[in-house]
């Protein structure tokens, strides 16, 4: 294995966790509105109306 191998597998592996970690984040910021939208659809699946 030459350093241009190396080379090129450690540039795809940080990219590789970059695209993970910002897919990640991506995901976990979306959870809160995910969460509300649920608690409105039980509220309206029940009659309720929270505001």
């Amino acid at each position: 294995m030459d350093w241009d191998t190396v080379t090129l597998l450690v540039l795809a592996a940080f990219g590789l966790a970059g695209l993970i970690l910002t897919l990640a984040a991506e995901l976990l910021s979306k959870v809160p509105a995910v969460i509300e939208a649920w608690r409105r659809v039980r509220s309206t699946w029940r009659g309720g109306d929270d505001g």
